[in-house]
């Protein structure tokens, strides 16, 4: 569907407005609408704009050491700009708000998706519209559910063939990795390494491990590594 110029011109006369609201105005940033800004811009292919936005999110941060909101947005809008999936799971655990949480896992799974990870990406986009389905944020709901399409996954066969909830099989490639090389006995920093992602990133996904697991140590993580490689050897 083509856009109108009124259209178009219409557009930008409010993200304008929005972004003298968000980084002008003396009154508290909307740290929502800062993503919307950046989000806004990239899907325009203006590279260079969210770029801009991201750093005057990241000085409005930095201004504001105690509106954790902001500065929240401000890691958000740089996982956008960067395509980092990995800061991007770490914001979306760092969300309290529902909504915002959904973003940014829908966020990080089209992220894993663009470095070639589709079981990660896919795992992530699921999370995402059933967070959306949750709060009956309908747009969302659509907008997920077409990203899963894209990535050939339908809807009508998730309850068929979705990856468990618990147990190794519920793993994704990375977390597997990831709990092979703690098994072995390496550190947080010393995973990080052989992955290439930041101790915090790591540590985000051991978490996640540990609750499939049902595990609260990594000496119980290294045995039930051992019997899952002996049943499966």
């Amino acid at each position: 569907m083509s856009v109108s110029l009124a259209d178009a011109t219409y557009v930008h006369d409010l993200e304008e407005h929005l972004r003298v609201i968000v980084f002008e105005a003396e009154a508290a940033a909307d740290a929502k609408a800062a993503v919307l800004l950046v989000r806004g811009a990239l899907a325009r292919g203006d590279r260079a704009k969210a770029a801009q936005l991201a750093e005057s999110t990241r000085r409005l941060a930095h201004t504001r050491p105690a509106d954790q909101a902001v500065g929240i947005a401000a890691l958000h809008v740089r996982g956008l700009v960067d395509h980092d999936p990995a800061l991007l799971d770490v914001v979306a655990d760092r969300y309290q708000i529902s909504l915002a949480r959904a973003g940014a896992i829908e966020d990080a799974g089209l992220a894993w998706a663009g470095r070639g990870q589709h079981d990660d990406a896919v795992t992530r986009l699921r999370q995402a519209y059933d967070l959306y389905e949750r709060i009956r944020d309908r747009p969302g709901m659509d907008r997920a559910r077409a990203e899963l399409r894209a990535a050939g996954v339908r809807l009508h066969h998730w309850r068929r063939v979705a990856r468990p909830a618990y147990g190794w099989d519920s793993l994704t490639d990375t977390e597997r990795r990831i709990a092979d090389l703690v098994s072995s006995g390496l550190s947080n920093r010393q995973v990080a390494g052989q992955v290439f992602l930041s101790t915090h990133t790591v540590a985000f996904h051991l978490r996640h491990i540990f609750w499939k697991l049902g595990v609260t140590s990594r000496v119980e993580l290294a045995r039930q590594a051992a019997h899952h490689a002996a049943n499966t050897g």
